[in-house]
């Protein structure tokens, strides 16, 4: 069968009016189009198994091997709208798992994301950066720059790029050339790397190597700079500023190493007695020292928030500095498509890392950030030290199971399957209790409290000498089975809170109506819930509404090791191993992979697809290209498929909408909102609000 994906695009998006397709490709066209047109009617019935195996790559994660047909169904459903952005992006994760993902469905991949982002309004330049930016969402690896003009070119020839961007894209691609065949040469060729350039790079080069060249960069500029007389600290920040600026460079630290070392002869440091430093380990006594000894509340006149990542829902990680020292909140990555927070030119200069709790979106991109040779070092409660090792090792494992080489890992890949970086991780550990203060590093006076979202989980309170910032990381104002509810402090000058569900009022049915009715009407019942907190809240409502005397509640897998890890009080039994052989009426089987993309709870509603008597709670967040989305939502391809009775009852660690409100009409400083849906709208008396995009930047003067 011939399918030449180039006459189809054509054809498809009617680039070539004169182009015919041969009868194979034309009935892909045609069923793809009356697919697209019926889908929603329930009587419609649709048999062909390669278009429903655009669902079931998306739903299952994996398949043996995709037909060769598969990308023409998905560009196609894509197109007409019969699908989403996430199922489609699934469908391109599958495909370059098999190697089976060319250039051309990259480029016309990025020219329907961008077509139809035009066709609703919203203003957008065809761009390679732009490009780069879908490719980073969607979770693959880039194209270089001249296969996408290449194919640009070839797919739509009326397209252009502006002299400027081609120009910045081949810089780039020299650039690459010459750290990927000469690295031990950086420092000598860092200072030709223009701002744009380096912005590029990002989406191509370890963060390492990101940072080795930005640091060359800064001990250029310093070097350059001519001091003839005795100066202060502060007044020599400005003037470093002021380069940076004119480069269009992000500000870094003024640390002595690159920045101060050439000039130290002109600044008078301050002495650091031994006794302040007792209380540290030995091994941040330097650190401290150095720092204390060339910066004051004065000389940091300027502290930075830059939002690296973590504005929509997913891979958080938000860098606090002041003119001396920087710290980062968070250093998660996205589930959906393995994504870090971006890269920062003061990440090399983060010594200390603060986590507010262990679900990945937090805590996934450690590994990768912190390794043995960096001096970086994190902070966290013991609950969450705990449950951050059982997930990473977890996800560690799924890697591993996967078949990724490390030939083609990307380097955030490679950190997994390194098991000497996540040892490394919990080498570098470092305990805090709630309440209690400590500076974790010079100048960032550090307080959690407790947040009320998984166990462990905490905000965080950091004076920046006198400056407060309050981030709450995931929290809930609300009670819950597992805790009282988050009581934050609201008189910070600034609040970075999380708006899962901010202005979102939740339609439902009472949940414990929800699940009591599951449990009567269902002779067994599958719940799937995450692992870590979604779980153990779950078991111990079945327990209050007295569920689990009558019934039999169980559990298994990652959700049984943290129930027990935590010492969860409640009736649950935990099974090793569970199947349909031993899933027996009066069973509630209640287990991790909340969005039923693998797991026990996958299997167990596989197995018993048929069965009309069982039944499935969903009770969680669930990802628009799962199948715990489709059958919440009822979606007529999976109620086809999946014959069980279907419930949904909102349960969340997250704040709900009525008390997210009560807390923000409370705050009395500036307000950030982060982990937040894509189309968010603020309401009109939140106005003040800011919803940061990637790399935003907020600058405060220091009080003092």
């Amino acid at each position: 069968m011939t399918l030449n994906l180039h006459n189809y695009i054509n054809y498809l998006f009617k680039i070539d009016s004169k182009q015919k397709l041969n009868k194979e490709l034309l009935k892909i066209y045609e069923e793809s189009k009356e697919f697209s047109n019926n889908y929603k009617d329930p009587y419609y019935i649709c048999s062909n198994e390669e278009l429903l195996g655009i669902f079931n790559t998306s739903w299952s994660g994996s398949q043996d091997e995709p037909s060769n047909s598969l990308i023409h169904y998905a560009i196609s459903l894509y197109w007409f709208e019969a699908i989403s952005f996430e199922l489609y992006r699934s469908v391109l994760q599958e495909l370059e798992s098999h190697e089976s993902l060319s250039p051309v469905i990259l480029v016309v991949s990025y020219w329907m994301f961008w077509k139809k982002k035009r066709r609703a309004g919203k203003s957008s330049r065809y761009s390679f950066y732009s490009f780069l930016e879908l490719i980073r969402k969607i979770g693959l690896r880039p194209l270089e720059f001249q296969d996408f003009i290449k194919y640009t070119k070839e797919l739509f020839p009326n397209l252009k790029l502006s002299e400027k961007e081609i120009e910045i894209g081949n810089d780039l691609s020299r650039i690459i050339k010459n750290i990927q065949e000469r690295p031990q040469y950086l420092e000598e060729f860092s200072s030709s790397i223009s701002s744009d350039t380096m912005k590029l790079l990002d989406f191509y080069i370890d963060y390492e190597i990101l940072s080795e060249l930005a640091y060359f960069k800064v001990k250029n500029i310093s070097n350059n700079i001519e001091l003839d007389k005795k100066t202060s600290i502060s007044d020599f920040q400005k003037i470093v500023e002021e380069e940076y600026k004119s480069r269009k460079m992000k500000i870094v630290p003024t640390t002595i190493d690159p920045v101060l070392e050439p000039h130290l002869s002109n600044f008078d440091p301050k002495t650091v007695a031994m006794e302040d430093l007792a209380s540290l380990p030995k091994e941040q006594m330097k650190e401290f020292a150095s720092i204390t000894a060339y910066s004051s509340p004065k000389s940091a006149h300027k502290i930075r928030i830059s939002f690296l990542g973590g504005g929509n829902i997913g891979n958080m990680g938000i860098l606090v500095q002041h003119d001396n020292n920087a710290v980062l909140l968070d250093f998660g990555m996205s589930v959906a498509n393995y994504s870090t927070p971006r890269w920062h030119p003061s990440l090399k200069y983060v010594k200390a890392v603060l986590v507010t709790h262990a679900h990945l979106d937090h805590t996934g991109g450690l590994p990768y950030l912190i390794r043995p040779e960096n001096g970086k070092r994190w902070y966290a409660t013991q609950s969450t030290k705990i449950l951050t090792e059982k997930l990473l090792h977890s996800t560690s494992s799924i890697l591993r199971s996967n078949g990724i080489s490390k030939k083609n890992a990307t380097p955030f890949q490679n950190a997994y399957l390194s098991n000497s970086n996540i040892v490394n991780l919990f080498n570098v550990y470092n305990p805090l209790k709630v309440n209690e203060t400590i500076e974790v590093s010079p100048g960032f006076e550090v307080t959690p409290y407790s947040a009320s979202h998984i166990y462990g989980s905490v905000s965080y309170k950091l004076d920046v000498y006198g400056t407060t910032i309050l981030f709450t990381g995931d929290f809930s104002a609300d009670k819950s089975e597992l805790f009282a509810g988050a009581k934050l402090p609201t008189d910070c000058d600034v609040t970075i809170f999380d708006g899962t569900y901010y202005d979102r009022k939740i339609e439902e049915t009472d949940p414990n109506t929800v699940i009591l009715q599951a449990a009567e009407t269902c002779e067994r019942l599958i719940i799937p819930a995450f692992s870590v907190g979604r779980t153990q809240e779950m078991i111990k409502r079945l327990e209050r509404l007295r569920v689990s005397t009558k019934k039999s509640v169980k559990t298994t897998g990652l959700s049984a090791d943290v129930s027990k890890s935590m010492g969860l009080k409640a009736k649950f039994d935990i099974v090793k191993n569970l199947t349909n052989d031993n899933f027996e009426k009066g069973d509630i089987v209640v287990t991790g992979h909340g969005m039923l993309q693998g797991g026990t709870a996958r299997k167990l509603i596989d197995e018993t697809s048929s069965d009309e008597n069982t039944g499935i709670l969903i009770c969680g967040y669930q990802a628009p290209n799962t199948l715990g989305f489709s059958l919440k939502n009822s979606h007529p391809v999976a109620l086809k498929k999946y014959n069980q009775k279907v419930f949904t009852a909102h349960i969340s660690g997250h704040s709900s909408s009525e008390a997210l409100n009560e807390f923000i009409d409370d705050l009395s400083g500036k307000k950030v909102m982060v982990h937040t849906p894509d189309d968010s709208v603020l309401r009109v008396d939140h106005k003040n609000l800011i919803i940061p995009k990637y790399n935003q930047e907020i600058v405060l003067k220091n009080k003092i």
